[in-house]
């Protein structure tokens, strides 16, 4: 059965930046239900994001499901495979697991039930994988993430448990549309209330690591991808010692320096918490205002609301200690990494809200955002539009070849230049955002910036692509460029000149891959490769070199599986960088 939806404006939330529209009548408001997740994404890849809502009650309810018309305005549709499973379901991750250029789902569950697994027909209908064995464990799952994590090109899956036998699971995707589920050693034997987890870049060897949020008084875990199918768990004393309830995790760059920041909610009373990265992956707390704004916590959502420049954040929340609904927070960036509360724009909606995130629904280039509410286990969703201003914007959607075709675990920086200074914004595209959330399109906020000056994709492949030509004010599919081989430098801005040592390419590689280099003076250079705990194992070069650049091929034959260093020295210089062999 179809609905059409209407939407009537009622009602306008205004800051001094800001004005959203609350969407007060049609289905996708006023459907009720336990509502859980939200996920945008284009299942018929028409141009237009649809959403998807799962709900939750324990005795079983049905999913929601609202294709987007392209005209602002939706259709329910209830008779999909994906709206019929009747049973209480969680968290949800849109992935196109077969690269045949249409999303699937997976879809968790709790109550010791079976999670379930979606195959999208690319005629708008889904076809429920009963005989997967990612549908064969009975658990408590809060959710699931999908991450190419060996770099094979197809997507995994990495789910999280909350009760019961708690272990978390990883389902390894064998290209042929079927999956392996992983035994329970190394990291999976680990036991924690796990609500929570994204697969992230951490240490800039191109392997996907692994962030898992903990609720009950654990602290949450980091682990880093080996490139041999295993990962190693991080200690890190600041960003992991915290304790608390954390129920979600959000990874982005908030103060556009480049690299990545973590938000993490807390429930029950708890504290959220803001690490800013220095770049070198050491974490500094932010103090103002989150540890204050005491709240119990689900979910958070980066978007850059004013099309500024830099990320603002939503968090929803649930009840407060006396069992009294509280209202969501809304975080305005300051453009300097801090945040200032906004008690005025959507500060009405109170209730258990769940899922959140931002989206540009009706493609005006102006985020809009949809919360998924649970009070009472009939509380309407909200629908909140963004009506927009002066700022300009632009809009990506990534399609891999060599990386997987959701382009999952590709990171995107844009550079623009406003009244004569030069700024770099960093967006990543990922399977799971804050808790229960998805948005893979890729927004940008210019400021008034009226061009765009260089765009560089880092592909989950590895490749490194630049991309010109593209316009404020535009939406852009950008394909993979699987011409490309050599891996580029981090730094954006270098140039044939510069002392810079690039990433290995092919990475990770059995048994040969190639070490490119430049140097700025001629001199004698060395390139090194070492263990990961600093033993010599291979000298690949030492003499005189003119200035300019150079490659050197590293046969790993006779090495083991494993993460080594490489280093470079010249004229006093000295850069080392990670490499994966894998055999």
């Amino acid at each position: 059965m179809r609905t059409t939806i209407i939407f009537l404006v009622l009602f306008v939330f205004a800051t001094s930046a800001q004005r959203f529209i609350k969407i007060t009548e049609g289905a996708i408001v006023n459907d009720g239900g336990d509502s859980r997740s939200v996920n945008w994404v284009d299942h018929d890849r028409d141009g237009d994001l649809d959403l998807f809502v799962s709900n939750g009650k324990n005795g079983g309810q049905n999913n929601f499901f609202y294709k987007n018309n392209g005209d602002g305005t939706f259709t329910k549709i209830d008779s999909l495979a994906i709206n019929l499973d009747n049973s209480p379901s969680v968290g949800a991750s849109f992935g196109d697991f077969d690269n045949d250029g249409f999303p699937d789902l997976f879809v968790s569950t709790w109550y010791n039930k079976k999670n379930f697994l979606y195959k999208n027909n690319g005629d708008g209908t889904f076809t429920q994988l009963s005989s997967s064995s990612v549908m064969a464990d009975f658990t408590y799952s809060e959710t699931g993430t999908w991450g190419d994590y060996n770099k094979d090109g197809f997507l995994d899956l990495f789910v999280t448990n909350s009760a019961g036998n708690t272990r978390n699971l990883l389902y390894t995707n064998i290209g042929d549309g079927s999956f392996t589920k992983q035994p329970q050693t190394g990291f999976l034997t680990d036991q924690y209330f796990s609500r929570n987890a994204d697969f992230i870049e951490y240490n800039g060897d191109y392997l996907p690591d692994l962030f898992v949020v903990n609720e009950s008084g654990q602290n949450e875990n980091l682990y880093t991808n080996l490139g041999t199918g295993l990962f190693n768990r991080v200690i890190h004393p600041t960003l992991l010692n915290n304790g608390g309830s954390s129920i979600s995790s959000n990874y982005e760059d908030i103060d556009n320096d480049g690299d990545m920041d973590f938000f993490i909610s807390n429930a029950e009373g708890g504290r959220n918490w803001m690490f800013l990265n220095d770049g070198q992956n050491n974490f500094t707390k932010v103090s103002e205002p989150f540890n204050t704004d005491v709240a119990n916590s689900f979910s958070s959502s980066f978007g850059d609301i004013d099309n500024d420049g830099d990320l603002d954040l939503f968090v929803s929340n649930a009840f407060n200690s006396t069992g009294t609904p509280m209202t969501n927070y809304l975080y305005i960036n300051q453009g300097n990494g801090s945040f200032v509360r906004d008690t005025i724009s959507l500060a009405s909606q109170t209730g258990w809200t769940y899922g959140a995130a931002f989206a540009d629904y009706n493609k005006d280039g102006w985020l809009d955002l949809f919360t998924a509410n649970c009070f009472g286990a009939n509380q309407n969703n909200s629908l909140y539009r963004n009506s927009g201003g002066s700022n300009n914007w632009l809009m990506i959607d990534l399609e891999g070849k060599r990386s997987n075709h959701d382009a999952i675990g590709s990171i995107v920086k844009v550079k623009v230049t406003e009244n004569g200074t030069s700024r770099w914004m960093t967006r990543r595209v990922s399977a799971q955002s804050g808790h229960c959330s998805q948005n893979m399109q890729l927004h940008f906020g210019l400021g008034t910036a009226t061009s765009i000056d260089s765009m560089v994709i880092y592909w989950a492949s590895g490749i490194v692509q630049n991309v010109s030509g593209l316009l404020p004010g535009s939406f852009n599919k950008i394909v993979e460029d699987t011409t490309l081989t050599d891996i580029e430098s981090e730094n954006e801005e270098s140039i044939i000149h510069d002392f810079k040592l690039m990433q290995n390419y092919p990475n990770p590689f059995n048994p040969v891959t190639t070490i490119s280099y430049s140097i700025v003076n001629p001199g004698n250079v060395t390139i090194k490769v070492y263990d990961i705990i600093g033993t010599l194992v291979k000298e690949l070069y030492n003499g005189y070199q003119p200035a300019g650049n150079h490659s050197v091929q590293l046969d790993a034959g006779n090495l083991s599986s494993g993460i080594y260093l490489y280093e470079l020295v010249s004229n006093g210089n000295r850069i080392v960088k990670k490499l994966s062999v894998m055999k």
